[in-house]
């Protein structure tokens, strides 16, 4: 609709003031659809940033694990170490030192009263050592503990925000949408009023003008003698038979579908077999719904290579190639360096398929300008 009534105004002449209204209109419509295309552009950021926020959370949450695993083996360790300690010297105590055990504790020695004393004393001295140990390695568990719940803790809060981001630009991008379906049905409303304003105009020219020449041709009936009869020709019949049509046999060509046994071809047969499933914010699900990276990490999974949900992690987890170079399966981003928020797979002749936008599905387009870089999974 907007395409054709940005040709409108060229074939309106004669309504400036219904022109010059689908003209505002034209404007207002084109500034509504830049305005959703840098909507849809900050939704793939946050898509992207919400997805790395995650990944983060994730991390400290093993992390925080790792570290309560290892508090509580501590602390194990050290009741099974104070538990045979005890039991050795209570027996020391009892039996004079007579056990292996002791006796191997002592290396040996003669057990003398005095020496189950000093036994005891070391013993103890041991489990104080001991206690003191753990408890340090427990305190420094503890901290880095601490540290990881509260940058745990941190990250969970800037994911909520970014999602909140996220909910926020999509309720925008969504009033963007409403708006600019309504500037194009007032947009296709002026156009028809112009045009039947137009097609009256005409109508009433080609009826006066047919009335002026009706006029004139009865003026010079009046003044003019009335013209001889013609004269009459014999008709001639001539027989010809009918011209036989020319039979032209074609066979229509059918393209074959693209088929492939290798891994690219197969990832790319696989993002093919969503084409018409809608973009859908996070998603990674056939038949469903798919982000820009949910796609390719589907697609490529099927081929037995697995990557992550994110453009910038796909992009650093894989063989960087060079533009000039690309081979059907192999991935396109775009972004810088610190973002890649948008990432498409190439098929071949210069066409890609891709989980564009909100709003948009699964489908083939021509490479998008301004890619930043080129993968090979």
């Amino acid at each position: 609709m907007l395409a054709a009534g940005l040709g409108t105004p060229l074939v309106l002449a004669g309504a400036p003031a219904g022109a010059d209204q689908v003209a505002t209109l034209q404007q207002k419509a084109q500034y509504i659809a830049d305005e959703i295309q840098a909507a849809n552009v900050k939704l793939q950021i946050l898509d992207e940033s919400y997805l790395q926020a995650r990944g983060r959370v994730s991390w400290y949450a093993e992390k925080v694990a790792e570290a309560t695993a290892a508090i509580e083996r501590t602390e194990t360790q050290l009741n099974q170490d104070r538990a045979h300690l005890r039991e050795v010297a209570i027996e020391a105590y009892v039996t004079g030192g007579a056990s292996q055990s002791l006796s191997v504790a002592l290396n040996g020695s003669q057990q003398t009263e005095g020496m189950q004393q000093a036994y005891i004393q070391a013993a103890s001295g041991n489990l104080d050592e001991s206690e003191t140990t753990v408890l340090i390695n427990q305190r420094s568990l503890s901290l880095e503990r601490a540290t990881l719940n509260k940058t745990e803790q941190v990250a969970q809060a800037n994911a909520a925000a970014i999602s909140e981001d996220l909910s926020q630009e999509k309720a925008v991008t969504a009033e963007l949408v409403n708006e600019q379906a309504q500037v194009k049905g007032q947009l296709a409303a002026a156009v028809a009023a112009v045009q039947r304003a137009q097609a009256a105009a005409y109508a009433a020219e080609l009826a006066a003008a047919a009335k002026k020449a009706a006029a004139e041709e009865a003026a010079v009936k009046q003044s003019d003698p009335p013209p001889a009869p013609a004269p009459v020709v014999p008709a001639v019949t001539v027989s010809q038979a009918p011209a036989q049509p020319a039979t032209v046999s074609s066979t229509p060509s059918t393209p074959a579908p693209t088929t492939g046994d290798n891994a690219a071809q197969i990832a790319v047969n696989a993002a093919q077999s969503q084409r018409g499933v809608p973009y859908v914010w996070g998603g990674a699900t056939p038949g469903v719904g798919f982000d820009c990276s949910g796609l390719t990490m589907w697609a490529w999974a099927q081929a037995g290579v697995y990557l992550a949900h994110g453009a910038t992690e796909q992009y650093y987890e894989i063989q960087h190639v060079s533009m000039a170079d690309l081979q059907p399966g192999d991935l396109i981003f775009y972004g810088d360096a610190g973002l890649l928020y948008h990432v498409v797979m190439y098929i071949g002749g210069g066409m890609v398929v891709q989980a564009e936008e909100t709003g948009t599905n699964v489908m083939d387009t021509p490479i998008p300008p301004g890619a930043y870089g080129a993968g090979q999974p």
